[in-house]
């Protein structure tokens, strides 16, 4: 559970590299996620070449740090292999959160970077990756070691828990 716990967003990163077998560990604790009907829409595209990742950075201005990441995932839902689009967010939402936590497990720092619902960063990336139809783009996950340690915040507050019944 410490993973969980200290988990904070990373947009800061040395230029050490993540060996194919980390990122593979990170790609399957995302694949491990729960999905409606088991449909596990997700298509993934994992980019590491450097060049790459500084033109993936263009397609949001809150995404500059994907330049300096070790690598990104761009998380996608193959609408051929889905329970529905509003299934999507949440099969996705999903496989990131596991993501950003195993990347937290195994010593990396990663930040979740918004594309869906913002149509001209989902376009950006359906372009930039020459997508068919049938793949849609929803958001980009970076992934490098952290420049700088972190404390996460402290996000836990009984006052929004509620029990049997809404009070306020």
């Amino acid at each position: 559970m410490n993973a969980i716990f200290e988990r904070t967003s990373v947009r800061q990163y040395t230029n050490k590299k993540a060996d194919p077998k980390t990122i593979e560990t990170i790609l399957k604790a995302g694949c491990a996620a729960p999905s409606a009907v088991n449909k596990q829409p997700w298509e993934l595209i994992v980019v590491t070449d450097p060049a790459r990742l500084a033109e993936l950075a263009k397609f949001s201005p809150y995404a500059v740090c994907v330049q300096d990441a070790a690598f990104a995932v761009v998380v996608c839902a193959d609408t051929n292999r889905h329970f529905g689009d509003a299934y999507d967010v949440q099969d996705l939402s999903a496989l990131s959160e596991n993501m950003l936590i195993e990347a937290k497990d195994l010593g990396l720092g990663g930040v979740w970077l918004g594309g869906y619902p913002e149509t001209d960063r989902v376009d950006w990336l359906r372009r930039y990756f020459d997508l068919p139809d049938s793949i849609q783009p929803y958001w980009v996950l970076s992934f490098g070691y952290p420049a700088r340690d972190l404390e996460p915040k402290q996000k836990w507050d009984p006052a929004r828990i509620h029990w049997e019944t809404f009070e306020k």
